[in-house]
């Protein structure tokens, strides 16, 4: 059992489905990008909530005959691997899955986690649609538990590579994450309360995030009366919660005063994780003239180290808004980043953010139009090619996935 596990890398997909009366289980090596299938197998634990199933599938595949009869003495919908104790993903087909979701709301919080990361991950192999996810977590706005709010956090990220700013399938998409997180926010507020459980501390700070992420009007208010309160003395704004009230404020009352308020919290902070916060808020500045003066910061060491260079980068290159300004000044400031970093880990960040962030095809040409000429550099040439490949891979995604996504949206936003 234990040496298809120890001695072969990965692990499997277990395809389940119905056909003619017949349940059939198969196996193959769970994929994410560009792989080589080998064929390989493992002694797989099924942990069946049925009975009448075999123990372990140790073929690629088998076949059980009279699903009907299975179905009738077991009354419930079919789940592999209860208790999620195996390293393996289930992809139920069919009615299969319907009776899966079906009863999604009634299962324990460990098994609604396993079949949102389940169906994500199967997502990201190209094995089912985005659009699919939407159904799933739909059921899951009212959950308080952190490991499913969690994972319906991780769905929301997933899909925001499919939308496109100031577009009307971003004002869906935001009315969709408002609506999966209201719940959460309405019943636990900006602010800690006595006596409460630890959990809800960390719930709280996933749905607070995603309400101001949704620009919810009745939250940028209370994150900004906030802010008011603690103006004089950012720093004890509550920490749970702070990351996104500086954000809010930015986003909605960004001025020159603003801006150089948090630059100068910035530069004389020795809080490592308040620094971030305040950098991670500043890029959502969206005024040309703020834009410009805080890049003009970054090659001043005295206000960013230059190993804290890629935690800016990364954050303004994220944004619509100061994406197109920093990729241009990275280009034409590359000798220097190249001077200032070249010893340092964090250069190759300059190659790997933009891989992980650009999404159209306009940004892939630009991409190798600048590093292409370099991949005679040792240092840079792996991740120059896998950036390659990682841009080209999530733009055809989005042509293929796009339209279908974009429905599902706009009909979860409405229901």
């Amino acid at each position: 059992f234990m040496d298809s596990w120890l001695e072969q890398p990965g692990y499997p997909v277990l395809t389940v489905k119905v056909e003619n009366d017949v349940l059939k289980i198969s196996q193959k090596q769970f994929f994410i990008g560009e792989h080589e299938d080998k064929n390989r197998l493992w002694v797989v634990p099924l942990n069946s909530n049925w009975k009448g199933l075999p123990d372990t599938l140790e073929t690629e595949s088998i076949e059980i005959p009279g699903y009907a009869a299975l179905l009738a003495n077991n009354k419930t919908a079919l789940r592999l691997n209860t208790e999620n104790t195996a390293h393996y993903i289930t992809d139920y087909q069919g009615e299969l899955l319907d009776a899966v979701l079906a009863d999604l709301s009634k299962l324990d919080n460990t098994s609604k986690l396993q079949i949102v990361q389940e169906r994500r991950l199967l997502a990201e192999a190209g094995q089912v649609s985005y659009a699919d996810l939407l159904p799933v977590v739909d059921q899951l706005a009212k959950e308080e538990s952190y490991l499913v709010v969690s994972a319906v956090a991780q769905v929301i990220v997933a899909l925001e590579r499919f939308i496109d700013e100031g577009t009307q399938t971003e004002h869906d998409f935001k009315a969709l994450v408002a609506k999966l997180s209201r719940h959460n926010y309405e019943r636990l507020g900006l602010e800690a309360k006595v006596g409460e459980a630890d959990e809800d501390e960390l719930v709280r700070q996933m749905a607070v995030s995603m309400m101001i992420r949704s620009n919810d009007e009745g939250a940028s208010q209370a994150a900004s009366q906030i802010f008011a309160a603690h103006k004089e003395n950012l720093t004890s704004l509550p920490a749970a919660t702070r990351a996104q009230i500086l954000i809010n404020e930015i986003k909605h009352h960004e001025s020159k005063e603003l801006v150089e308020t948090y630059l100068d919290l910035y530069t004389h902070a020795t809080d490592a994780v308040f620094k971030r916060q305040l950098a991670a808020a500043l890029a959502y500045s969206t005024d040309e003239a703020n834009i410009q003066m805080l890049i003009g910061t970054w090659k001043d060491k005295f206000v960013v180290k230059p190993q804290d260079l890629s935690a800016w980068y990364l954050q303004f290159l994220g944004h619509q808004a100061t994406q197109e300004t920093v990729w241009t000044w990275a280009r034409e400031n590359w000798e220097w980043i190249k001077a200032a970093l070249g010893g340092d880990m964090s250069f190759d960040s300059f190659v790997i953010i933009p891989a992980r962030t650009f999404k159209t095809a306009e940004r892939l040409a630009e991409y190798k139009a600048f590093f292409e000429p370099q991949l005679s550099d040792l240092a840079l040439s792996r991740n120059i090619g896998m950036g390659i490949k990682e841009i080209a891979a999530r733009v055809d995604l989005i042509n293929r996935e796009k339209a279908a996504v974009e429905a599902v949206i706009a009909q979860y936003a409405k229901a």
